[in-house]
């Protein structure tokens, strides 16, 4: 099976820069470059969703994949 490394997808065109996300990131994974945020650090990224809980604007989003797992 293959690991798949997820990580907060930020819509440059909704950021409106306010820092909140970066603020925020307990690990570090954010900065802002050219006035919006961006994951700088994805490797710290723990996956927390605080930056997608406190950005006003959605403008981050964290996809989640749901596996189910059946008996065959």
């Amino acid at each position: 099976m293959v690991e798949e490394i997820w990580f907060p997808q930020i819509e440059k065109e909704l950021c409106t820069g306010c820092g909140d996300c970066i603020v925020i990131c307990p690990t570090d994974a954010l900065e802002q470059v050219s006035g919006v945020a961006v994951v700088t650090k994805p490797a710290a990224c723990n996956y927390c969703a605080e930056c997608e809980n406190i950005c006003s604007v959605n403008a981050i989003a964290l996809p989640y994949q749901i596996v189910l797992e059946s008996d065959l």
